[in-house]
């Protein structure tokens, strides 16, 4: 024990590997650990199937493994991999399985022996780096283990056992707000109801809940992720955030963002986007991290694997598009470890690269989930386990081609990692869209069933434009392009052009505190100039860390704003396009905010005056009180407006105001408070709420 506890200190203050990314300039590669190259033989066992039938078990894949294939990664063009969870998971047979996905943590500071070890790990993010690459690691912060079988959620801290759910609920209390029963974990038993406070705090799947309110927990979590970052991550993939109070997780980022200029996007499993309170509220306003394209995929699937109308999925894709600030920062995939390999659903190949270009193509950074390019199939075409077979590696078949060609292309045009996207022609059968980012341009042409001669309108130069997949000619002149389409392709024309002026197309993260190191992506940035953050009331010069022609970081001033968003852009001699950073005003910390209104019925809204509150926040209700958990700065004090609706509909305002101070519980107050104000005291006058918020909400009924 004491050996692994040095080898973590000796971590932390080796120098960092990180190298800034720009995301949308890269393809990610997916890879279940388990499931890829075995490098090390050693550490198979228990649990293992050499014949690598039984699919709850151990196949031997490993660390090195992966460090040993970094050269065909290489190959292919990916430039981040992400890795399924590598911490260390329970050791026992649990429902059947062992752990070979990494789910179900038991101790968040250690990786998993069958994976290898942090000295293992680190090599990989160093030999990796070496040849352009960076790794994202997939993190479980909603839950540990199963609560009722294997280890009962024994959870360890470096080797120390901390409980497990039974000890755990000896010593649990209910919180008089919430009605959550929980001390590390809540005991609220499983989700039935698939919304509300059911979603937020009760076992998903049998899985122990974390109580991130509880401050051991929420620390505990922040110092295992920044042990991967330590290590040179360049970014995490966050499961289950759909399960998580956004207030937790908006304070959990800014922590990882103080560190360095992550890449981090969330799991958010819901596969449309029809109306529903929490995922709607978290598209429409919170917006604080990219997702997982979950609600596109099977569209994309059904229309190439059975058929459908081309027209019909553009403007699902469109419509998907527009509930996010960042559409170029949205994550999109075509197989993945939850559902079944798209060539299990489908056989048709040449159907497959069409769904694969066009994956690779959208807005959006595209995800090559582990085989997609060899083909591999789930076994009787069912999901998990089965679309978890053994890597079989192979860089000539023309899915390999088709990624490692458009991979290219993302490097050598901004239009295809940062332009827009513009619908010109569309119909059952085919679909013509064009990517613009300034001077650069990205045509895709789409055509299913029969060969097709197209005359389109294109704002390009006249000229003979040559598709980059198949080699096939677009002939432009006077603003109309001619162009013959095969059956069952996707052709993809590129145009490149100087850019007269800076113009910027990633900002990385986009959720920023001052003293934050932010990182712009874009063309004609120069050599040097100035980066300007402003706000309704004042404008400010960044800190300067790095700056050449594509790319700056920058350092996030304190700026004075009462609003979500602020505007940033450069100056090097002319300025810039604006772009949006989500503004935290101060160091972040985890409040739950109350209303003592037990009486009161229907959606009510929270609205504030300082930026964590600026955009409307969903209130949930237990039997006495409305409540919810958000981000707020240290020491804040601030008012709220309340409001009520639907979050599809307008809110209604209601014409209250409250009061409040930021604590780890915030009981709003109808008095205005000033920073001498005594926590105890906001808590005493919250009462008084209670009967003037009924008057005043009924009488508006």
């Amino acid at each position: 024990m004491r050996g692994i506890g040095v080898l973590i200190i000796a971590l932390l203050i080796l120098p960092n590997a990180f190298a800034y990314q720009i995301p949308e300039k890269n393809v990610i590669y997916q890879i279940m650990v388990d499931r890829f190259y075995d490098g090390n033989q050693s550490n198979n066992g228990p649990f293992y199937d050499p014949t690598h039938t039984k699919y709850r078990l151990y196949w031997g894949g490993d660390l090195e493994g992966i460090i040993q294939k970094l050269n065909y990664l290489q190959e292919l063009g990916v430039s981040m991999i992400w890795l399924s969870p590598v911490n260390d998971n329970v050791n026992k047979i649990i429902y059947g399985s062992a752990p070979y996905h990494g789910y179900w943590t038991r101790d968040y500071k250690r990786i998993e022996e069958h994976f290898g070890d942090w000295r293992t790990f680190r090599r990989l993010v160093e030999e990796a780096e070496e040849r352009g690459i960076c790794i994202i690691v997939d993190f479980v912060p909603n839950h540990s283990n199963p609560a009722t079988d294997g280890e009962l959620a024994s959870l360890y801290n470096n080797g120390t056992f901390i409980t497990n759910y039974y000890y755990d609920k000896q010593n649990a209390t209910r919180n008089q707000y919430t009605g959550s029963l929980e001390n590390i974990y809540h005991h609220n038993g499983n989700i039935k109801n698939w919304f509300g406070f059911e979603l937020k705090y009760a076992n998903l799947f049998g899985l122990a809940d974390f109580n991130h309110l509880n401050p051991w927990v929420d620390e505990y979590l922040k110092e295992s992720l920044d042990l991967f970052i330590q290590s040179g991550v360049c970014g995490f993939r966050i499961d289950a955030v759909k399960h998580m109070d956004l207030g937790w997780l908006t304070q959990f980022y800014a922590f990882a963002y103080q560190k360095e200029p992550l890449f981090i996007y969330g799991e958010y499993y819901k596969l449309d986007t029809s109306k529903s309170d929490d995922m709607f509220y978290f598209y429409q306003y919170s917006n604080i991290s990219p997702l997982l394209s979950i609600p596109i995929r099977n569209d994309i699937v059904r229309t190439f694997a059975y058929g459908g109308s081309l027209k019909d999925l553009s403007r699902k894709i469109e419509n998907y598009y527009s509930h996010l600030v960042y559409p170029n920062k949205a994550v999109n995939f075509l197989d993945n470890h939850d559902l079944p390999r798209y060539l299990s659903e489908s056989k048709n190949k040449d159907r497959y690269h069409m769904a694969l270009s066009l994956v690779m193509t959208l807005p959006g950074i595209p995800v090559i989930y582990y085989g997609d390019e060899s083909y591999l199939v789930s076994k009787d075409g069912k999901g998990d386990p089965y679309n978890r077979p053994m890597m079989h590696f192979n860089s000539s078949t023309e899915a390999f081609r088709i990624i490692k060609t458009l991979a290219k292309l993302r490097k050598e045009n901004n239009a295809l990692a940062y332009g827009d996207l513009r619908t010109l022609y569309a119909n059952y059968n085919t679909w013509v869209f064009e990517r613009t980012f300034g001077s650069e341009k990205i045509l895709v042409v789409v055509n299913k069933v029969d060969d097709k001669n197209l005359e389109i309108p294109l704002n390009w130069s006249n000229g003979i434009y040559r598709d980059i997949l198949y080699g096939i000619e677009m002939n432009v002149k006077d603003g109309k392009a001619k162009i013959f389409v095969p059956k069952d392709k996707i052709l993809v024309f590129s145009f490149k052009d100087e850019e007269e002026k800076p113009l910027i197309g990633s900002v990385t993260p986009y959720l920023g505190q001052p003293g934050q190191k932010i990182v712009l992506g874009g063309v004609a940035f120069g050599k040097n100039g100035k980066v300007i953050v402003e706000s309704e009331y004042e404008k400010k010069k960044a800190k300067i860390i790095e700056w050449n022609d594509e790319m700056i970081v920058f350092e996030m001033p304190q700026i004075r704003t009462q609003k979500a968003w602020v505007k940033v852009y450069i100056d090097n001699g002319k300025e810039s396009n604006e772009v949006k950073v989500r503004y935290l005003s101060g160091e972040q910390i985890t409040s739950l905010i109350v209303l003592n209104a037990s009486n009161l019925t229907g959606q009510l809204w929270i609205k504030g005056d300082i930026p964590e509150l600026a955009e409307p926040i969903p209130l949930l209700k237990s039997k006495n009180y409305y409540f919810q958990v958000v981000s707020l700065p240290k020491d804040a004090v601030f008012e709220i407006q309340l409001y009520k609706g639907l979050p599809w509909e307008k809110l209604e305002p209601l014409n209250v105001t409250l009061y409040g101070k930021s604590n780890s519980t915030v009981i709003l107050s109808e008095e205005p408070i000033t920073r001498e104000t005594n926590v105890k005291a906001i808590c005493g006058v919250g009462m008084v709420l209670v009967i003037s918020l009924m008057i005043l909400l009924f009488r508006r009924d």
